[in-house]
Order: structure tokens, then C-alpha cells, then sequence
């Protein structure tokens, strides 16, 4: 019965493969420049400027000391520096002379992470094109480069030491990651597991790196104080517990509001970032949803960044959205203004409180300036709802309140109140409604609804993260939503189903579900990136051949 289901299973796995390698090839001849961006929308949060460049190729960004935006953009055949005066409204670019160095593929796929380092006043970034690290000299506007002693080997996330002697890199392609001494120039790489994907990377207080694999869904700790090459007695590889499954690829580190150290990923094959203090290595952890996407199954979070006052804002790839965690744990969600699908990877967080980001599909930067007051927020009476079998029915109340300052910008007639996350594909298990389900705050400054919340016998047992959801819109576009989504944890103790004897398959069910989700989330990933690719490739060849 096991190896007829394993086999079964595999079967399903080959036909996912088969269909997305069909989805690949058709996307590849049929998709068109405004596939996924057909709309521009306005918003009172967010600003977005187009750059002066007509080839696709925008990856990330950074903030100086005066506020300025500097971004990466890079083709098959050149890579550049932007500068983005906010003041001005002006940009200048700096072209990198070099030969391409690598492969197509690696320069569309990897690449461009860019950092900004205040002690030097110099830009960093990782050109995937040339195989390098490159630096750029803000005073003297001179841009060089540092060759990678590895062939191909797709340079993707970029950090500064904490002791600014260093720089930090990941090697995508080569499952490598390294650092380059800044006053020798020389490059140090340390080899990792094959297929790992490593992507991005942080510091802990402790002076400690950690690196996201996202293809082999853990994260590495490693003491760099005394890494010598191909030594590994330093590092530590923590990932989170079966049967759940993760992608790791945005990290950073923050303190709580009560001053604990804590990790955060975001998860880029679901829709979700996962918080964990940081001792804990993963062993214990919340998952933090975001709203679901009607038209894409997974938001896709992306890269992670955080501001001086303990925010976490990262960029939804696939939900067009930009988050913000503040301090007691509330996500704030902002509809990016073009869609539906700009692809929004990178950001960085200002000190003026400007968050920057870049769109891809749209070949435009924008900032969400965090200035710009909400005028409601959320309380609720409970954090943790649990459910046994003579309790499968709870209330939880929830305070929506006008902060009185309103500033017109968010209409406050037609609030609407909902649940959300615990897993992908929504609440299993469980059903709510609210009382009521749409609020006017115009007409209260405060205004009370009850969520009842039960779960059937169905429910699967464990502990959950699930959202309380409070959206209203903006007045200058009533299709553009905010969002506060309030973290609740639901706790599920029902007695386990009794199996029939002729269903004894559960080592082979957990084999099936484990090839499936790791087929699926592995699929969604590499289509996402091939229809970035294949849309890039495409615009390149349109324009060639419109010049012919």
C-alpha cells in the first residue's frame, strides 16, 4: 500500500513538473508587455516615478544620508547606478564599463542587490552581469568593480560587517556565499550544500551572520569571527518543522517592544513572514499572513527591512502590496498604485521615513511615505482563542476606533471586517462571521464587532496563526485598499478521527503531502522568476526588432 501510494505521488509530481514546464514554454511565446501591469492608479500613500530607461531590468534599492534614492538596473549587455533626487525630481545614472561576464539567464535571475555604506559614502551592489561586486564613489562618481574568482556565479544578497571592514555576499548559482575584504580587495567564498539557493542576509547582535537558502528552506548561522576557508565547524543550519514548509528568501533582526531579539523571514512561495525569537532557532514560531490575492494564490513576501524605531516593512511580489509590522505586531498593508502585478522584490527604509521600492514589470520606483497618519486602528479582547470538543465555538470582540485626526485621506464610511491566514489555502477547518461585517466610523469614533469563530470536526489539531482583518479605502481611488490585520492565535485540541482499518496510510499520506507542496511551492517560485525572465526577454527582442 506505501509504495503503491509513493509511486502515486511521484506520478503527481511528474505531471506538476509537466505542467509547469508547458505554462513555461507558453509564457515564453505568448506573453505580452502589458500582461501583468494594465492599470495606474492614484494613491495618497504612495508616490511612483517612471525611470528614464525603456528596457526591463529595475532590481534593487538604497537610501543615502541626504535622502536620495540610488537604484540597480541591469540588461544582458549593461548595467547602471542610478541616482533619484526626491528635491529635483531629477536622476542621474552611472553606466558600469565592463564586459558581460556570465550567463543570460544568471543576470535576469540573480543580482542587484544594492547597500549603502555612510562611513565611505560609497554604494555597493552585486552585478550579476559582470560576476562582480562593484562599489560606486559618490564624491568622485566613480564606479569599480572586484571580479568573483567563480565563474557564473549569480551574486545576489550584499551586506556591511558591523565593524565595516567587510562586505558580505551570496552566490546564488554557485551555492556560495562570501566576503571581500574592503581595504585588500579580496574575496574569500565558503561552499555550501548543493541546490541551498542562498539569497539574502543579516547580522544578529551577537555579531553573527545569517543567510536564507531558499531552495533548501532553512537558514544558516554562521560565526564569522574565525570562518576560514571551506571550514565549516561555525556554522549551524536551522529551518522550521515538518509538515511545514518554507522558503525562505527576505530576512532581518529587530527587538520587540519588550526588547527581545527576534528573527523574521519572509516566506516567498506562500503568503506569509514568520517571526521567531531569535534563540529560539526556528523551534518555535508565528506566522504572520498577509491578505490573500484574488489573482494570484500567493502574495509571494520578498525582501525585509527595517527602520530606527523597530518598524519591519517588506515588499508583496505577488500581492502588489507594501507591509509594515510596527512594534505590537499589526501589520499595515498599501495597495501598490500599478497592477496588478508590478513585481515589487526590493525596498529599503529611509530615515526620513520613506519607504523605497522598485517595480519591476513597471519599470518605475515609488516610496510609501510612512508619515502620513492612518486615521483608525484595532483592538481586540482576546490573542489566543482555544477549541476542545466541548468548546468549538468562540467570540472575539473587536474595537475599531476613529482617531479623530482624520486627514481625508482614508474613507471611514465602509470598513470592512473579516479573518484571514492560518494557512495558504485559508482557513481549513474554521468559519467566522462578523457582527457587524461593515462599520461607518464617521457616524461613531468607536465602534465594537464580534467575530464568532468555530471550527467543525474536521479542524486539524495544532496551533495557528490567524488575522483579523479591518480595510477601508482611500478617498482619492476607492478601489485602492489599506488594510490593519491584527495577529490572533488559534489553538485547536479536538480528538484525533478514527481511521478505518483499511486506511492505514499515514506515513504514506505525509510522503505525498510533503512531494506535493515541495513540487508546488518549487513550481510557483521558479514560474514566477521564469515569467519575469521570459517578459524581459521578450521586451528586448520587440525592441530590436522594431528598430530593424
Amino acid at each position: 500500500m506505501k509504495k503503491k501510494a509513493i509511486l502515486g505521488a511521484l506520478f503527481l509530481l511528474s505531471v506538476i513538473l509537466f505542467l509547469f514546464s508547458s505554462f513555461s514554454s507558453v509564457f515564453a511565446q505568448e506573453i505580452s508587455n502589458d500582461e501583468f501591469v494594465t492599470y495606474s492608479k492614484k494613491s495618497n500613500f504612495i508616490k511612483e516615478i517612471s525611470i528614464p530607461v525603456d528596457d526591463f531590468g529595475l532590481r534593487g534599492i538604497t537610501t543615502d544620508k541626504n535622502g536620495n534614492a540610488w537604484f540597480y538596473h541591469a540588461t544582458q549587455n549593461a548595467s547602471s547606478i542610478f541616482k533619484f533626487d526626491p528635491a529635483t525630481e531629477k536622476f542621474s545614472s552611472f553606466d558600469l564599463a565592463k564586459k558581460t561576464n556570465t550567463k543570460d539567464v544568471i543576470v535576469n535571475l540573480s543580482g542587484g542587490h544594492i547597500i549603502y555604506d555612510e562611513s565611505r559614502n560609497m554604494i555597493w551592489f552585486t552585478d550579476a552581469r559582470t560576476n562582480s561586486i562593484g562599489k560606486f564613489n559618490i564624491e568622485s562618481q566613480q564606479i569599480d568593480t572586484i571580479n568573483i574568482p567563480t565563474e557564473n556565479s549569480g551574486p545576489m544578497g550584499i551586506i556591511l560587517s558591523p565593524d565595516k571592514s567587510k562586505i558580505w555576499f551570496t552566490e546564488l548559482s554557485s551555492d556560495k556565499f562570501a566576503s571581500l575584504d574592503i581595504t585588500t580587495n579580496k574575496i574569500k567564498e565558503y561552499k555550501i550544500k548543493e541546490n541551498s539557493g542562498p539569497i539574502s542576509l543579516a547580522f544578529d547582535e551577537k555579531g553573527s551572520l545569517l543567510v536564507t537558502l531558499a531552495y533548501s528552506n532553512s537558514v544558516l548561522i554562521i560565526d564569522v569571527t574565525n570562518m576560514q576557508s571551506d571550514t565549516f565547524q561555525n556554522i549551524s543550519e536551522i529551518t522550521i518543522s515538518k509538515p511545514d514548509f518554507f522558503s525562505p528568501f527576505g530576512i532581518a533582526i529587530f527587538k520587540d517592544s519588550k526588547g527581545v531579539e527576534k528573527l523574521i523571514l519572509s516566506d516567498h512561495g506562500s503568503s506569509r513572514v514568520i517571526i521567531s525569537e531569535l534563540d529560539s532557532h526556528l523551534k518555535i514560531y508565528s506566522s504572520l499572513w498577509t491578505s490573500p490575492n484574488i489573482l494570484y494564490p500567493q502574495t509571494l513576501p520578498g525582501q525585509i527591512d527595517t527602520d530606527e524605531f523597530g518598524n519591519v516593512y517588506f515588499a508583496q511580489h505577488g500581492g502588489n502590496k507594501i507591509s509594515k509590522i510596527d512594534k505590537s505586531g499589526i501589520i499595515t498593508e498599501y495597495d501598490v498604485p500599478t497592477g496588478p502585478l508590478s513585481t515589487v522584490v526590493y525596498l529599503d527604509a529611509s530615515k526620513d521615513g520613506k519607504v523605497w521600492f522598485t517595480e519591476v514589470l513597471a519599470n518605475k520606483i515609488g516610496y510609501l511615505d510612512t508619515n502620513i497618519f492612518i486615521p483608525f486602528d484595532i483592538q481586540v479582547d482576546k490573542e489566543k482563542i482555544d477549541f476542545t470538543e466541548k468548546e468549538t465555538s468562540k467570540q472575539v470582540k473587536v474595537t475599531v476606533n476613529n482617531l479623530e485626526n482624520s486627514n481625508g485621506m482614508v474613507s471611514l464610511d465602509n470598513i470592512h471586517i473579516s479573518l484571514i491566514g492560518m494557512t495558504d489555502s485559508g482557513l481549513n477547518g474554521v468559519s467566522f462571521t462578523a457582527t457587524p461585517s461593515i462599520i461607518d466610523l464617521n457616524q461613531e469614533n468607536q465602534i465594537e464587532s464580534t467575530l464568532d469563530v468555530s471550527v467543525d470536526k474536521n479542524a486539524k489539531s495544532g496551533t495557528y496563526q490567524a488575522m483579523i482583518q479591518v480595510s477601508a479605502t482611500e478617498q482619492i481611488d476607492k478601489t485602492m485598499t489599506i488594510s490593519k490585520l491584527y495577529p490572533v492565535t488559534i489553538n485547536i485540541d479536538l480528538p484525533k478521527p478514527i481511521l478505518s482499518p483499511t486506511i492505514e496510510k499515514t506515513d504514506s499520506e505525509f510522503i505525498i503531502k510533503d512531494i506535493i507542496q515541495n513540487a508546488a511551492i518549487t513550481a510557483i517560485i521558479i514560474l514566477v522568476a521564469s515569467l519575469v525572465y521570459h517578459k524581459i526577454k521578450l521586451a528586448r527582442q520587440n525592441k530590436i526588432s522594431k528598430q530593424e
